[in-house]
């Protein structure tokens, strides 16, 4: 629950902040995980990108240590409740955990540590896919998959990622964004798909646009918000072999009320804004659905077997010591909360041909318009700015890359070069890598 707390304050502190009191938070074995990966997420937020790498990809191996449920960790979930077995990442947590390693790495200018990312996280999708086709399944890691090999290449693989992307989306029931339907006709353009091309053609109601060697490529990585952290609920149920009620404890997102805020540029003379790629939103909450059958079962064996334990040991069935006996087992059931709680909301991008020159993409005068705007996103991600920067920050690894104000950073870009900007909205500053 304390890490919930956390999660909320990085609306308003800045991530150095939350990590240094994260980092104070002794935490049992079992939340190794949890913690490796909020730690991971923070170092991202911070800019310190190698840490950041580091952290995740040693809770990786530790998740793959724990997936095998111990004998002991069983008895105790069965027995007293779901907290006290080992944390490991739902499917499209684990699947994030790919795809933030996948943006480290490019941040970074790792291009080929970045492909054997995309590699790993296709072996994972296809383990997943066992259990059913979305299981795990993101359109984000794919748009992800997509530009790692376009960056080598690799145009075939990446047509086959941004395939997939659009098949994803297309089953959570989101709209194809304009910077996937580019990719597809690009792609199937390029590799001579004549007849896909002209699907996508007739489709999007557009042509690919000719790749133009005179200008340079722009692409944008913005994560919006923080997702929605799990909370607890209780229910009463009637059990006919115990001729009583029990009261189980159960987790539950909220209801999901969060707008998907786009990020908005200028270039020139033009206004550009970011699309949503992944409702991450959507993915936490299908994840716990998948969950529900195997929570709710295990809550009621539990609940069932403290109540008989009680009665066998007391030799007493009598209506008095029901009640008692549901209090004292309410006492004991706790709903297990934790999730990687600090990711994003959602996920978005854009991807922009810019002639060379250099770029004001977030000018003062832009920010003072919409700042007026009620409960804009601008609003949101300038009014903290003096909060943040009085803020005392901790000191931070060698590793760190220093990011810049939005108002303040200068997009430089030449003919042919390909510039990648990640972008996190509860932070004030932009993370730039020149390839």
């Amino acid at each position: 629950m304390r890490v919930n707390s956390l999660a909320s304050q990085l609306e308003s502190d800045p991530p150095e902040q939350v990590l240094s009191k994260l980092e104070k938070i002794a935490f049992p074995e079992r939340d190794r995980v949890q913690f490796l990966l909020n730690y991971g997420i923070l170092k991202s937020l911070s800019g310190d990108f190698e840490a950041s790498i580091k952290d995740i990809q040693t809770a990786k191996k530790v998740i793959q240590q724990v997936e095998a449920i111990s004998v002991s960790e069983n008895i105790g979930a069965v027995t007293v409740n779901d907290t006290l077995k080992s944390y490991v990442a739902t499917p499209g947590e684990q699947m994030l955990i790919h795809q933030i390693l996948v943006t480290n790495y490019l941040l970074t200018g790792q291009l080929n540590e970045a492909r054997v990312e995309v590699l790993q996280a296709q072996v994972k999708a296809k383990k997943f896919a066992e259990t059913s086709e979305m299981t795990g399944r993101l359109a984000s890691m794919e748009y992800l998959a997509g530009l790692v090999y376009e960056l080598l290449n690799e145009v075939d693989s990446a047509m086959i990622s941004y395939r997939n992307a659009a098949r994803f989306m297309k089953k959570r029931e989101m709209d194809i964004p304009s910077v996937l339907q580019n990719s597809l006709l690009r792609c199937s353009y390029s590799l001579g798909l004549k007849n896909e091309y002209k699907e996508y053609v007739k489709l999007y109601g557009k042509k690919a646009d000719r790749v133009d060697t005179k200008k340079g490529e722009l692409t944008v990585i913005f994560w919006d918000g923080i997702v929605s952290a799990k909370k607890q609920n209780f229910i009463t149920v009637y059990v006919p072999k115990l001729e009583h009620n029990v009261t189980l404890a159960l987790p539950y997102y909220p209801d999901q009320t969060k707008l998907i805020n786009p990020l908005t540029f200028t270039a020139g003379d033009k206004v550009y804004n970011t699309v949503p790629i992944e409702n991450v939103e959507k993915i936490v909450r299908e994840d716990l659905e998948a969950q529900q059958k195997v929570i709710y079962s295990t809550a009621l064996a539990r609940m069932i077997t403290k109540h008989l334990a009680i009665k066998m040991s007391q030799g007493q069935n009598t209506e008095g010591l029901s009640i008692l006996l549901n209090i004292a087992s309410v006492l004991t059931e706790a709903a297990d909360v934790r999730s990687w709680n600090m990711l994003p909301s959602s996920i978005q991008v854009a991807r922009v041909r810019l002639a060379p020159g250099r770029y004001q993409l977030f000018p003062s005068k832009v920010k003072e318009k919409i700042a007026a705007e009620k409960n804009n996103l601008w609003d949101k991600l300038f009014s903290i700015t003096r909060l943040k920067d009085k803020a005392e920050e901790p000191s931070l690894s060698t590793s760190i890359v220093k990011g810049k104000k939005l108002d303040e950073f200068m997009l430089d870009i030449k003919a042919g070069q390909k510039v990648l900007l990640f972008i996190p909205g509860v932070t004030n500053r932009v993370y730039s890598h020149y390839m």
